[in-house]
């Protein structure tokens, strides 16, 4: 199990760097980590992100989660976009969506000799609102919570903190 949820990761990975590669070139690029729940999965994930300016409210905000589901893996790439409403406080507010690419495995019974694992990518979209606090700083903690419809809809809530 570990082997398979080990080249799954590589795999996002690379997608991602290969995605992310040109514009990281070019744009002035925050790092951030987040974590918080999914609610159909009823687990908790860990996830890193990318921050990158595309316009002067407009942000590229590229990310990986991995969920800690029992019964096999899940992880997501997600490719979102997002518009920072203009406010004159110390936080910030946005709205967002993008395609997300959600890998699922579930494993077979324990007990089961002619079961296989069931693994699938499903395609989605985001849906996302948050809020951010310490605008302007080098560390920005957030609140964030999205929707990824897909086959199988999910919501999630998450914690985030981002360094510049």
């Amino acid at each position: 199990m570990l082997g398979r949820t080990t080249s799954r990761i590589a795999r996002v990975l690379a997608v991602a760097a290969f995605l992310l590669l040109p514009g990281l070139a070019q744009a002035e690029v925050d790092f951030g980590v987040r974590g918080g729940l999914y609610s159909d999965a009823e687990a908790g994930f860990i996830g890193g992100e990318l921050l990158m300016d595309v316009t002067r409210a407009w942000y590229f905000n590229p990310n990986l989660e991995y969920v800690f589901v029992d019964d096999g893996d899940l992880s997501t790439l997600n490719l979102d976009f997002h518009y920072d409403f203009p406010t004159r406080a110390r936080y910030y507010l946005w709205a967002g969506g993008g395609p997300a690419v959600i890998f699922r495995s579930t494993d077979a019974p324990d007990f089961c000799r002619n079961c296989d694992d069931d693994s699938e990518t499903d395609l989605g979209i985001n849906l996302l609102a948050g809020i951010g606090f310490g605008k302007g700083q080098a560390l920005r903690p957030y609140l964030q919570g999205k929707v990824i419809l897909s086959d199988e809809t999910e919501a999630a809530l998450a914690v985030g903190i981002r360094f510049h």
